[in-house]
């Protein structure tokens, strides 16, 4: 997708491995429903907290349906690397879940935020 390119290229990522198909719902829990399109790329190695997550809803009742499912994405990761993995537990606090019109998105990275500027360029 363009805007997943564009925050590629806005920022280094730790090897990343593109989220396919039915995956999104192991990994974002999002039901079928809820999305018309959607590109993702998590850490290839789950000791990291990279990823990159944009979400097309179906409708506008649903952007707070991806929403919520990103945020508590957001959460377990935490969770899950906060004792072992400090650095990337902090990637996670310097993120936050973004809408912008029916796009729900997330950028995790050492540099998100100038990935996130690329993205919202790409909108």
């Amino acid at each position: 997708s363009e805007l997943l390119d564009a925050a590629l290229s806005g920022a280094k990522f730790e090897e990343l491995s593109s989220v396919e198909g039915s995956d999104i719902k192991y990994t974002y829990d999002l039901e079928e429903s809820w999305y018309d399109d959607f590109a993702a790329s998590v850490a290839g190695n789950m000791a990291f907290a990279d990823e990159i997550v944009f979400v097309k809803a179906s409708s506008d009742e649903n952007v707070e349906k991806v929403q919520s499912a990103l945020e508590t994405r957001v959460k377990t990761r935490k969770d899950t690397l906060q004792s072992y993995a400090p650095a990337e537990y902090d990637k996670l606090c310097n993120t936050e879940v973004k809408v912008k019109g029916k796009y729900v998105y997330l950028v995790v990275g050492e540099d998100s935020k100038s990935a996130l500027k690329a993205a919202e360029k790409a909108f």
